[in-house]
């Protein structure tokens, strides 16, 4: 996943990491991160690399699930979170899958600062705008934030791990 539209690749398996303190502290017993750049071409190797860790991580009967939610955040990331100049310069999409027993979120960074909406009318004639659809559809919670230095996170949880998701103190919006 070296080719144009991955940049880099880190996966982790080993030893699990806290996040957070007291009773409600997390362990996450997997991470996988991915630095996609925002071309379409992203979309095909974020939806492979999802279906692969989350099959390696032993969540079969949620591995579909997470592939379609994955490229739908992604493809949002890439169709609504940079701007069409075509310029080498453009901060990359950054995918992070984060597993524990009976769970996995799915957090897709964009260096855009506007938040996604679901559409008011997702039956409607016009074209596109449907993913968050599927995505609160099928997610157990979902939501989305600004991030500290610029861009936002759309992130999704599967699963049981949706009692504790692995979010930042200031959080999300909650989504769904």
């Amino acid at each position: 996943m070296t080719g144009g539209a991955g940049a880099a690749l880190a996966t982790a398996n080993a030893e699990p990491v806290m996040r957070g303190s007291g009773p409600a502290a997390v362990y996450v017993l997997r991470l996988s991160a991915l630095d996609l750049r925002p071309l379409p071409t992203a979309v095909p190797c974020a939806r492979l690399h999802a279906r692969q860790v989350i099959r390696e991580w032993g969540f079969p009967a949620i591995a579909a699930d997470c592939e379609l939610i994955t490229a739908e955040i992604v493809t949002n990331a890439i169709t609504h979170g940079t701007t069409p100049s075509g310029s080498a310069d453009l901060p990359p999409v950054r995918l992070r899958l984060s597993g524990r027993t009976g769970g996995v979120q799915i957090e897709v960074w964009d260096g855009s600062e506007e938040m996604p909406r679901l559409r008011s009318d997702p039956l409607g004639e016009e074209p596109g705008g449907r993913g968050l659809v599927l995505v609160a559809a099928i997610a157990t919670r979902w939501g989305a934030y600004r991030t500290r230095g610029g861009g936002k996170c759309v992130w999704a949880v599967i699963g049981a791990m949706a009692e504790h998701p692995l979010l930042p103190e200031a959080g999300g919006d909650g989504g769904s």
